[in-house]
């Protein structure tokens, strides 16, 4: 068994997707060996500020996160995607007074790996982490679960015909993902132990700053609804049920299905 999961455990890339941020890779100093995935022009620049990182390009008519996620599935078949602003694990279980953040790079890397390692035996192709971020959210007797959503900033995918992420949203990704499995193999695999913490991306630039903003927020949304339905509620709705969209994202979504 033993042999089994370090065989597991090699065969998944922990890979940094990363767009005109060379100087701003947080993530990198989380994790053993990490993977930073760039465009091929911007490579000589990560390349010069990352030389402890191994760099992998992909074509620049790639662009986007969500193509640059559909690329680095094919290309990688077995990865956990760290965004590069992420900059801190946290242990949700811990108890009042103690310290929550995980600093050793080898425990941290030995949480991923392990939760990937779970999925495989578990035929299972979608794994990740809790948005949660307070402990009194936890729940010791359910630290694993098949039914709650992944967080966008630190998920793993084992490729296969069902890994697919719809290029016509450029934001809320995850929410697509996450309901995409949910309706085509009716599981995912989520870590409620342990919260991966990142920079404000309203602020941070590079990534996806020069397109978040409320429109795109907002459009990216209703397209998840329009396609799951009275899966996805919209979290500003009336107890009747009313839309309030016209808030842009002064609302949310959440995601419930019936199974």
């Amino acid at each position: 068994m033993l042999l089994i999961l370090k065989t597991f455990a090699m065969s998944c890339k922990i890979v940094i997707p990363s767009h005109k941020r060379h100087d701003r890779v947080f993530a990198k100093k989380l994790v053993n060996d990490p993977i930073i995935c760039v465009a091929e022009s911007q490579a000589d620049l990560y390349r010069q500020f990352n030389p402890d990182c191994e760099i992998v390009t992909h074509p620049d008519d790639v662009v986007g996160l969500i193509p640059k996620r559909n690329w680095m599935a094919k290309h990688f078949r077995e990865l956990f995607m760290l965004d590069d602003d992420v900059h801190a694990c946290k242990a949700i279980y811990a108890e009042k007074g103690e310290p929550c953040r995980v600093k050793d790079r080898d425990l941290i890397t030995h949480i991923i790996l392990s939760l990937h390692d779970i999925a495989k035996l578990m035929d299972v192709h979608l794994f990740g982490f809790t948005s949660r971020i307070s402990p009194v959210m936890y729940d010791e007797t359910g630290f694993l679960s098949l039914s709650k959503m992944i967080t966008g900033c630190s998920y793993g995918v084992i490729y296969n015909k069902n890994t697919w992420w719809n290029e016509e949203i450029r934001l809320k990704e995850d929410f697509w993902i996450s309901c995409y499995m949910k309706y085509k193999e009716r599981r995912i695999l989520t870590d409620l132990r342990y919260n991966f913490e990142q920079k404000n991306t309203f602020v941070n630039a590079g990534g996806l700053a020069s397109i978040r903003n409320q429109e795109e927020e907002r459009r990216s949304i209703l397209f998840i609804k329009k396609n799951f339905g009275d899966s996805i509620l919209l979290k500003s709705a009336t107890n009747n049920g009313k839309d309030k969209t016209k808030q842009l994202v002064e609302y949310n979504i959440s995601c419930k299905f019936k199974f």
